[in-house]
């Protein structure tokens, strides 16, 4: 092997939660199996994931020392920024001619002023498989990367840009290959909280099944970084792709990470069948989100005999005022039905919900509240609304020089769903912090739940452990908030959302 390539997921937790936590790098993975692909063993990879054992930058520094990589790719998602930066500054002081490369959700959102910072030689925007392959063919021969598609660099001196890639039309012909899966350690990321909560089994994988969103939400970032259409792999092919893992890694459970696995319903429900069909006994999750309003019973039944055992669905708002003004467009009664209907099945509901939309009132945001209160979900993680196309005036404002810059005085994790002083609605942060805290309380406070969700749980002694854990953090805030005049200063998701 001629040269060294790392792979760094930037994971950096956004606040004190148990919601989310490291998932397997998808992203770096279909990467990595394309490099393989394209070069044979020209490139020892090793992929570094900073959430597994929650990597400082001094233990991080001895990794890109120990390894001594040629080629660094960062890949972090908006409010890992400092942090990116900083390991990017660790990897140029370890070896300054490095070459460091930036990939994910800060890239596709920032674009070139990422760049604004020497220590980060190349962005690549989009689907990373193709450009990443094509950028190092270029780096080999030593050649300006101008016919590159995809890339942010610098050029005689100044930033630059090529245009976009467009995107993978045919998701079947890329893949995560079995070389690529064995540089991680899929096992560890069991050890951690994740989306979805309690697994059913010792450990899971996530599969892609399709990219790109069509619906036009004007919160969400995804259509910026996988594209306005919904492109999807054959039914077949993802049924492989189970097996294949299944029989290799013996994993019995599987999460699919889709942005929205049932768009195409007919495609959702032949893929379901497959997986009947083949009598294997899998668990599936989906932590990432199902629309509601093309849900249809059939799915719903195929998806909970092939296994499904959780799902969530992405509700954001309760007000019908504002599911028109950011544009997902649901109608309350019809959702309200079809979280009732899915629980019936005996699936664990879970539901995505935001309060701080810009105009958003305290009346609309108690709302939402209610109605997660008052509906059959099992599971509630209340986020603030997150505005991203803020960072690029972040940048600006705030980061003329990266290199030589000692703080700032607001951080990148304010872009985080769990910023303490943000807050675009018609109240104050103070405010929204204490409506988050009550909807909370609210929630999980609540009998029926705690005890509908006891006997759905797919372990009961980690349900009750993680219930008796919400209740403190819950008190505590409780106690903070009564005891303080500093409201600010209370973490408002300190209390488990995932805790089933």
């Amino acid at each position: 092997m001629d040269k060294r390539i790392l792979l760094i997921r930037t994971y950096q937790s956004p606040a004190t939660t148990t919601t989310g936590g490291p998932v397997p790098p998808l992203d770096l993975l279909y990467m990595a199996s394309a490099i393989m692909k394209a070069f044979a063993d020209k490139y020892e990879i090793k992929v570094l994931d900073t959430g597994i054992g929650a990597l400082g930058l001094e233990e991080i520094k001895k990794e890109v020392e120990d390894f001594a990589p040629h080629i660094v790719c960062l890949n972090s998602l908006i409010f890992e920024a400092d942090f990116a930066h900083k390991i990017a500054a660790v990897c140029k002081m370890v070896n300054e001619g490095a070459i460091v490369l930036m990939h994910g959700q800060l890239v596709d959102m920032a674009q070139e002023y990422i760049l604004r910072d020497r220590n980060i030689d190349y962005g690549i925007r989009g689907e990373g498989e193709i450009t990443f392959v094509e950028l190092l063919e270029s780096l080999e021969k030593r050649v300006d990367p101008l016919m590159v598609k995809g890339i942010i660099y610098r050029r005689e001196g100044k930033i630059a840009s090529t245009p976009l890639r467009p995107y993978i039309e045919n998701l079947d012909e890329i893949t995560i290959s079995f070389a690529a899966w064995d540089l991680i350690n899929i096992k560890e990321y069991a050890k951690y909280s994740n989306w979805n909560g309690s697994l059913k089994e010792k450990f899971y994988m996530p599969i892609l099944t399709s990219r790109g969103c069509p619906f036009p939400c004007t919160f969400c970032s995804e259509r910026e970084t996988q594209g306005k259409r919904f492109r999807a792999r054959s039914p077949e092919n993802v049924f492989s792709e189970i097996q294949a893992l299944h029989e290799r890694y013996v994993v019995k459970e599987v999460h699919i990470f889709d942005a929205v696995f049932n768009f195409d319903v007919e495609r959702a429900k032949e893929i379901c069948r497959l997986i009947i069909d083949s009598g294997m006994k899998l668990k599936l999750a989906f932590p990432h989100g199902i629309r509601a309003d093309i849900m249809t019973d059939e799915l719903m039944h195929l998806m909970r005999k092939a296994g499904t055992y959780k799902l969530t669905y992405g509700i954001e708002t309760a007000t019908p005022r504002l599911q028109r003004e950011v544009k997902k467009n649901l109608d309350i009664n019809q959702l309200r039905d079809r979280i009732t209907k899915t629980a019936q099945t005996g699936i664990i509901v879970g539901g995505y919900l935001m309060l701080g939309f810009p105009t958003e009132t305290r009346d609309e945001m108690q709302q939402t509240i209610n109605f997660a209160v008052e509906s059959d979900l099992d599971v509630a993680a209340f986020f603030k609304v997150t505005n991203y196309n803020d960072i690029v005036q972040f940048y600006q404002s705030r980061f003329e020089s990266l290199k030589e810059r000692q703080g700032a005085p607001e951080k990148f994790e304010d872009f985080s769903y769990y910023s303490q002083k943000r807050s675009h609605a018609s109240v104050s942060v103070e405010e929204l912090n204490d409506l988050l805290l009550k909807a909370q309380q609210r929630f999980y406070l609540n009998a029926r739940r705690i005890w509908r969700g006891f006997f759905k749980a797919p372990h009961k002694t980690g349900f009750l452990k993680n219930l008796i854990n919400a209740f403190g953090l819950i008190l505590q805030s409780y106690l903070i908030n009564r005891l303080t005049n500093h409201r600010s200063n209370i973490d408002p998701q300190m209390a488990p959302a995932q805790h089933l």
